[in-house]
């Protein structure tokens, strides 16, 4: 199964998905999952719920049919029509006058909310327990995580959605939805996908394991153990409406590369182990062939380079120790 997820706030999109593929009612590997969205011409971005080679030919025919993109009336009603042959579900984020459509059952649906989503209906209620704090955290009472967004606009809601989705990825208890999480947002030129590190710190030994951690807390939070330079990393392609991402695994060096399902192909997934963080950018050109641009910022925790902290003012809370193990985004300041 799927869930995918967007929101616009005030002509900012972000679209957040799972990477998860099953057969005959199994998980496949994390090896052999796929991109569920799929950037089109005309500054459109459409992902899916379904089967992914059917998504695969009806966006080889939107771009065969609109090679230039559609009006919106003409995205809707051909993603319609590909819904209704196929049961697919779609989402379709349209950049210019940005906008948010939700087909189920071949017909878009009429909604004032600035959330959308399609998939399993009970993966999207435990994203929306999550965000309204009714259901505890996945790793509440053993570790905390910390997601450092590079570039996102001001006014994205990315790193809002990518907080609570998280949680639904790594839940035992939601087997539909798994794999990666991809996050995407909108440009001035297009979609692109975000460039985030997700770090894992320690659960504070003096917050009681059911609390909320609080930004005015007086911790230090620090990883030692399993947590001890464990990160996630998202790494963009420095183009706009590149169907194409990697994620980078700081812990067991591993970088992944996914194609995304366009121009009449399922899509697939590269791994190459054994890259350094300093090796990231020139490994995905050498291995692509083209210049990748990889935009990528790989944070850690690293255990013995802690410090404690001293707050010489009353306002100053939670102290994260990072270090920078890799980083390409100019001007970024880390």
């Amino acid at each position: 199964m799927t869930l995918v997820v967007a929101r616009c706030v005030h002509g900012r999109i972000a679209i957040v998905a799972d990477t998860l593929l099953t057969e005959n009612g199994c998980a496949l590997p994390l090896t052999r999952g796929a991109l569920k969205s799929c950037c089109l011409p005309g500054n459109l971005c459409a992902s899916y719920s379904g089967s992914p080679e059917l998504a695969a030919a009806a966006f080889h025919s939107f771009e065969q049919q609109y090679p230039t993109g559609a009006g919106y009336e003409e995205a809707v009603r051909f993603f319609e029509a590909s819904g209704t042959a196929t049961n697919n579900e779609y989402l379709l984020a349209f950049g210019d006058n940005p906008k948010l459509v939700t087909i189920k059952d071949g017909c878009r649906l009429a909604t004032l909310s600035k959330t959308h989503w399609i998939g399993d209906t009970q993966a999207f209620e435990s994203f929306r327990e999550y965000e309204h704090r009714k259901r505890q955290r996945y790793e509440q009472g053993r570790a905390v995580n910390a997601a450092l967004f590079a570039d996102e606009l001001t006014g994205s809601p990315a790193s809002d959605l990518h907080g609570v989705f998280r949680n639904v990825l790594v839940d035992r208890a939601v087997p539909t939805v798994g794999g990666f999480a991809t996050v995407l947002s909108n440009r001035d030129l297009g979609f692109r996908y975000s460039v985030y590190s997700d770090v894992l710190l320690d659960w504070p030994d003096a917050l009681p394991l059911d609390s909320v951690l609080q930004l005015s807390d007086k911790h230090d939070l620090v990883a030692s153990g399993e947590n001890d330079q464990f990160s996630v990393s998202q790494i963009s392609s420095g183009y706009c409406n590149a169907n194409i991402v990697a994620f980078y695994l700081l812990k067991g060096r591993l970088l992944i590369v996914l194609l995304g399902c366009s121009v009449g192909r399922e899509g697939q997934i590269i791994t190459f182990p054994n890259v350094s963080p300093s090796e990231i950018s020139s490994t995905l050109n050498a291995k692509l062939g083209c210049d990748f641009a990889a935009l990528c910022l790989v944070m850690s925790s690293r255990q013995g380079l802690h410090t404690q902290s001293e707050r010489t003012e009353s306002t100053h809370g939670v102290r994260i120790s990072l270090f920078c193990e890799a980083n390409t985004m100019s001007g970024s300041g880390l």
